[in-house]
Formats: structure tokens, C-alpha cells, sequence
């Protein structure tokens, strides 16, 4: 059964992993592709709720360019997963969101982040003397497997191994987004297991490395989860959208730039 207020829409607003595709002076297949789905910005998602707010995950280097890609003039809120510069660096864009409605921009992320966002962002919390026009935001805390809303759209987020960092990973009603993440922990998966209709998440490539899933790992965690519909995002320029999607089950597909998914 559907329930209309539950629904969400998600848009792909960058399927890519740290340097883009194509990846500067690089002159492989793929990022000499002319296949646009092979065209990657970094990577993030845009949630928008069936009163047509909308929900973003990440603010990274190409935010700007994707918002108007996209036609977004407002925001709701802007969740992060975590600081790496291919995911925050478009925060000081979320200026122009001020500038439109004369309100300040809800930030979701956890305090350990909070904190380094204050140091990385510092002309925008204290008085530096910056004269410019700073972003005017609102923080919340997030904390693991304390549920929140915003607007009718329920959240839960806990946080993952990524390498020497921690990753927020977040469920909105019944999709799920998990970027730079290596592993989910038993604990991890009984919390989502058959909750989830829909999750987009990273699987850099087929080959092995140390502090992101890759392809088949990310599959087996689809499995794991039970996910009805997965959507493999943040791709190197390792993997070419056409060549590599028959190697994907009948239920996963790469993500592109752009892309849109109803979850009901």
C-alpha cells in the first residue's frame, strides 16, 4: 500500500567519488566518455517531501552548480555525513538560500563535526573580521539511533568506519543514503534490516580498498539490509556506466548525475 504523505523523492545530485569524473588530466575511457552518465560531480542527494521541501545530503565542491541545475530556491534543511572537502565545500553557497528567504539554514550533523566545522568555517561562527557576507545557519545535534523529523519526514542516522574518521549514515522514512563507509556493524543492520525500500550508496569500484566499500561489498549490504532497491553512487573513474551495469542484479543500478527515484 502507498501512503502519499510518506513519499519521498530522491535526486542524485552527484554520483562522484573525491576528484569528479572526469578526473583533471586524466585521458581514460571513461573520463574521455561522451556519455553524460559518465559525467559525475561530487556526491550528494536531494530528498524532497510530498509538500515539495526539500532535504540535502551534503554540500560538496559543485553544490552550487547542482542547485541550479536542479531550479532549488529553497532548502529545509542540509544534513551532513561528514567533513571531507568533497562533501562540505559548497557550505558557504548555502548563503544565496539566506539571501532568498531571510532565514537561517538548518544544519543536521553531530557535535564531533560541529566542532570541526567551527574550525574549518570559522569566519562564519566567530568574529574574525570578516567583512563579507557569511552563512547563517542554524545547528542541530545528531546523535545515533535518536530519531528526529523534518517537517513529516522521520530521520535516523548512526555513525559508520570510514578509515580514521566516522561517517553519519541517515534513513528518511524508508530510504536510506550511505556515503564513504567501509562496513555497517551487525548491530548497524538488524536497525535497518526490512526497513529500507530504497538506499543509495557508495561503491567506488569493482577492485579493493581500505576505507571505502566497494561494488560487491556495498551488494552484499543491500542483501544484508534487505533493501528492495539499491543505487551504487560515489563511482571512480574505474567504472563506465554502460559497460558495467550488466554486472549489477536485476535490483541495483549505478547512480548518475541527475537521476531521479520515487520511494513510497
Amino acid at each position: 500500500m502507498k501512503h502519499p504523505h510518506n513519499s519521498l523523492t530522491v535526486t542524485i545530485l552527484g554520483s562522484g567519488t573525491s576528484t569528479g569524473v572526469p578526473v583533471i588530466g586524466c585521458r581514460c575511457a571513461v573520463c574521455k566518455s561522451p556519455d553524460p552518465k559518465n559525467n559525475r560531480t561530487r556526491a550528494a542527494v536531494m530528498i524532497t517531501d510530498a509538500a515539495q521541501r526539500h532535504i540535502i545530503i551534503d554540500t560538496g565542491p559543485e553544490f552550487r552548480l547542482q542547485m541550479l541545475r536542479e531550479d532549488v530556491s529553497s532548502l529545509e534543511a542540509v544534513l551532513y555525513t561528514h567533513l571531507h572537502a568533497d562533501h562540505c565545500h559548497g557550505f558557504d553557497d548555502l548563503r544565496a538560500f539566506y539571501f532568498q528567504s531571510g532565514k537561517p539554514i538548518n544544519c543536521y550533523l553531530t557535535q564531533e563535526l560541529i566542532d570541526e566545522m567551527k574550525i574549518r568555517f570559522a569566519y562564519a561562527f566567530e568574529k574574525t573580521g570578516y567583512l563579507g557576507t557569511r552563512p547563517q545557519v542554524d545547528i542541530h545535534v545528531v546523535k545515533d539511533y535518536q530519531p528526529f523529523t523534518i517537517g513529516d519526514v522521520e530521520v535516523e542516522s548512526f555513525g559508520v568506519e570510514h578509515g580514521d574518521v566516522t561517517t553519519s549514515v541517515f534513513r528518511l522514512n524508508r530510504f536510506a543514503y550511505a556515503t564513504d563507509f567501509k562496513r555497517f556493524t551487525e548491530r548497524q543492520i538488524q536497525a535497518w534490516r526490512g526497513k529500507i525500500s530504497v538506499m543509495v550508496a557508495s561503491g567506488i569500484h569493482f577492485g579493493a580498498h581500505k576505507t571505502h566499500s566497494v561494488i560487491p561489498e556495498t551488494l552484499e549490504l543491500f542483501k544484508q539490509l534487505g533493501v528492495e532497491r539499491g543505487v551504487i553512487t560515489h563511482l571512480s573513474h574505474d567504472v563506465d556506466y554502460l559497460r558495467d551495469a550488466g554486472r549489477l542484479p536485476d535490483n541495483v543500478v549505478f547512480a548518475y548525475d541527475g537521476m531521479r527515484i520515487d520511494v513510497d
